[in-house]
């Protein structure tokens, strides 16, 4: 029988002696009925002639193969396996089978056994590129990183010219943390196809990771080329710019977004953002203002319009889009935290520490909720015991959050526990060093533990992130007078 699936009666000369002497044809005109069946996509009918072909010569391998197949498209895995396996026992030499059963057995989730008959295949035909690439890609579901790239450099060293390969390789390298590597493979498949859309994306995201931020723009402007509408790339496109500090490209990548879907909140959230960002509050206003008119009503947009009102110190306009948000989420623990924030700018402490204790019930596992209102007592120095335990529970849910961890060591300073506090402001620095308050926060441990050289070093640091802190001018003017 031909491997490519022609009709031919010299298929069936190779087989055993026949009972009858007519079966090898009229297991021939059924045969070529299946493979009717199966061009006009009626995989049922194909399977009835396929059986009546091997009732009449049974001991065909590629029957087998055939019947088995079209088991396996009508989602009968189990029976195209045993069909498979008959195949393979029939002609041990021929991989198609094998392949075949392997196919059927990563189906079931029967990766160990789909593993043996690809490598079986591959002992069989070492240059068979599908069975390979077919064994990479099931060692990649299996986590087995290290042999799927072992596989892949095969692969490309007999395919130098496939950008696929060295895609796939990249993302393996990734898997692997090997982000040179992956970066490496990645630029090799832009070089063999320019518009190769996931590769830019890869090699943007892997430059973000390794901090190479003019790399991950490159990268993804270059994807924006290939697809101008691609709306991830324009969101990733936006973070990098906003973590490079070029913030007005940031909010002209979310302006963009607002124009390929005029219905896209979260792309007005984030442009408002860079506006508040930009301590632009009244052009966030406007941001939010035009996704009301595109007929947006949303809770997390009324949110953004309350906290954009109150950046500008517009606080009525701010209560009155928070108690929006309020009247369609009352269950909301996110609504209930930003009330809680309103409360606290406007000094109503009481509602601020309602509002706070309400969004811990709703949701007992909001970490912003236990810092801020444990920040807040720490501030005014009542209720530090209780302080100190809300800022503990939020550290455990995010023991790698520096302002969490700032909070702790401030509840601890205000109870004049210095040695715990500047164990946990020294872990804040190193975690915040661009913060402002941190660093006052820890030049004011310092300047109480009488270390009045680091002390001043933070306060300058401080300053130097945020010029405008009276209160920190203040304190080195009067270090200085001592």
């Amino acid at each position: 029988m031909s491997s490519k699936g022609e009709v031919s009666s010299g298929d069936f000369r190779i087989e055993k002696k026949r009972s009858l002497p007519d079966a090898s044809s009229r297991a021939l005109a059924h045969y070529a009925m299946g493979i009717i069946y199966d061009n006009e996509g009626r995989p049922d009918d194909a399977v009835r002639e396929y059986k009546s072909a091997l009732a009449l010569e049974p001991e065909v391998s590629y029957l087998h193969s055939r019947l088995g197949t079209d088991f396996f498209l009508t989602k009968d895995v189990d029976k195209a396996v045993e069909e498979f396996k008959i195949a393979k026992f029939l002609d041990p030499s021929d991989t198609k089978p094998r392949f075949l059963l392997a196919l059927a057995y990563t189906a079931l989730n029967k990766f160990d056994l789909a593993q043996k008959e690809y490598e079986d295949v591959v002992r069989l035909n070492p240059g068979d590129i599908a069975a390979l690439g077919s064994l990479a890609d099931l060692l990649v579901i299996q986590e087995k990183m290290e042999e799927a790239a072992g596989i892949y450099e095969k692969l490309i060293e007999k395919e130098k010219g496939s950008s696929l390969l060295y895609f796939n390789l990249g993302v393996i390298y990734s898997r692997l943390g090997k982000p040179s590597q992956a970066i490496a493979m990645l630029n090799k498949a832009v070089d063999l196809d320019h518009d190769y859309l996931e590769a830019y994306i890869g090699l943007g995201v892997l430059c973000e990771m390794k901090e190479d931020l003019p790399g991950a723009i490159s990268n993804f402007e270059k994807a924006l080329k290939v697809d101008p509408l691609n709306i991830k790339v324009y969101y990733s496109l936006g973070g990098v710019y906003y973590r490079a500090k070029k913030i007005n490209d940031a909010a002209h990548q979310y302006e963009l977004l607002t124009k390929l879907n005029p219905k896209d909140l979260e792309a007005y959230i984030q442009w408002s953002g860079m506006y508040i960002r930009l301590k632009k509050p009244e052009e966030a206003i406007a941001v939010l203002n035009r996704a009301l008119s595109e007929n947006i009503r949303e809770t997390s947009l009324y949110l953004a319009l309350g906290y954009a009102y109150s950046a500008a110190s517009r606080e009525a306009d701010a209560l009155k889009y928070y108690r929006m948000a309020l009247d369609m989420s009352p269950e909301s623990a996110l609504v209930r935290f930003h009330m809680g924030a309103y409360y606290d700018k406007i000094r109503e402490r009481p509602m601020a520490v309602s509002e706070f204790r309400e969004a811990i019930r709703l949701d007992p596992k909001f970490s912003d909720a236990y810092n801020y209102l444990g920040y807040m007592y720490a501030e005014e120095g009542s209720n530090l015991d209780e302080a100190i335990a809300l800022i503990k529970k939020a550290v455990e849910m995010e023991p790698g959050n520096g302002a969490y961890i700032d909070s702790l060591g401030w509840a601890y300073f205000q109870k004049g526990m210095i040695d715990e506090a500047l164990v946990e402001l020294e872990k804040a620095v190193k975690l915040e060093p661009d913060d402002p308050t941190v660093r006052e926060h820890m030049g004011d441990a310092y300047f109480e533990n009488g270390l009045l050289t680091q002390a001043r070093a933070q306060w300058q640091k401080s300053l130097r992130l945020d010029p405008k802190q009276d209160k920190v001018k203040e304190k080195l003017r009067k270090k200085k007078k001592k």
